[in-house]
């Protein structure tokens, strides 16, 4: 049986990191393709057979996984909670930031409409992780692809307050504060948006992750045909539920994403793969940065005037998903690393052990 420590990486976590990367790539091509090609509106965009938006759920129960694994050498220490907060913001934010100042260089120079409704008020917010009304009313940062990121931030700030603590104090202090709050929000509507935002049910993913740490650490393992059969029942029920449903997406997506990462981390043998370690370390940067690769292919397509089919459906999505792999991984090893690196030096030695690197979409 491999033993589990803090540094230990594994390859299936790293894998399922890079599959739900891409899988919300494809989603965001569909709808790409269904406004820009088909000229579709919102309303009428046909029901994909398979929710590749989970994608989002799965990386939420993977943080919720990831962060009881490698957090396990702070409980019970003094300043506990600032060295867990430096690693998470040393791996979340520059990158964000970078990406975030990317586009809104982006939208005025292209004078989108949307950008001179843009308060001061959203773009700060922004960059601090606080939920925030966009122009349309709905509560997106400015690159839209960061709102995941502010439920991230909320799982960062509470487990902080408890990281502290023996690990079971801490776990169950951080179980007990999410929880609550979704029941509050539920039963006690609040007023204010960002608690509206921070109360969704979706939160619970995170207590999912937290929930199979707790079974593997304590020694639960699976033969290999069991796992194939634990992972393909979580996809099969993701097939079951394609339309996403707000108030029981944690149920019908975040099971399903919950049975997946069981299924990764619960391996007898450790498994190590370099091309998974690439897969996995890129995968918060191919989050990140599709959105500029899908703006860049379409506007050359829209440009050059090409209406073939071939080329919007078969050429635009493989040269998405192929720039998107280029450009994430030449902003994890050129840009990611060397900060995380600096910051390393500077304030933390094990900013870069643990299993694997950035977490979050």
């Amino acid at each position: 049986m491999a033993v589990w420590s803090d540094s230990r990486r594994i390859g299936e976590i790293q894998w399922l990191r890079a599959i739900a990367a891409i899988m919300v790539v494809i989603a965001h091509i569909k709808i790409a393709i269904d406004l820009r090609f088909y000229g579709l509106s919102f309303a009428e965009f046909p029901l994909s057979p398979f929710p590749f938006v989970a994608g989002v759920d799965i990386f939420f129960v993977i943080s919720g996984f990831v962060m009881a694994h490698s957090s396990r050498s702070l409980h019970g220490k003094v300043g506990a909670w600032k060295t867990f907060l430096l690693r998470r913001l040393a791996r979340v934010v520059p990158l964000y930031w970078l990406m975030t100042v990317l586009v809104i260089v982006l939208l005025d120079v292209m004078h989108v409409p949307v950008w001179a409704d843009t308060t001061l008020t959203q773009i700060v917010a922004s960059f601090f992780f606080f939920p925030t009304a966009n122009p349309d009313g709905v509560p997106l940062p400015v690159l839209d692809i960061g709102w995941s990121l502010n439920y991230e931030m909320l799982f960062y700030a509470v487990f902080a307050l408890f990281v502290g603590l023996r690990q079971r104090w801490a776990l169950s202090g951080v179980f007990l504060v999410l929880a609550l709050g979704v029941a509050a929000g539920r039963w006690f509507p609040p007023a204010s948006l960002a608690l509206r935002f921070w109360s969704d049910p979706i939160v619970l993913e995170f207590l999912l992750g937290i929930a199979i740490y707790l079974v593997v650490s304590r020694g639960f393992r699976m033969p290999d045909p069991a796992r194939w059969l634990v992972g393909l029942c979580g996809l099969g029920l993701f097939l079951a539920y394609p339309q996403i449903d707000f108030t029981w997406r944690f149920l019908q997506w975040g099971c399903p994403a919950a049975l997946m990462v069981l299924a990764a981390v619960s391996g007898r043998r450790e498994t190590r793969s370099s091309v998974a370690e690439w897969a996995g370390n890129v995968s918060y940067a191919v989050y990140l940065s599709h959105f500029f690769v899908i703006r860049a292919l379409l506007f050359a397509l829209e440009r050059g005037g090409i209406r073939h089919a071939g080329a919007w459906l078969v050429g635009f999505p493989v040269g998405v998903v192929l720039g998107t792999l280029a450009a994430s991984t030449v902003l994890h090893y050129a840009f990611e690393r060397p900060v995380l690196r600096g910051i390393r030096r500077h304030a933390d030695r094990d900013l870069l052990t643990g299993v694997g690197a950035p977490t979050g979409p």
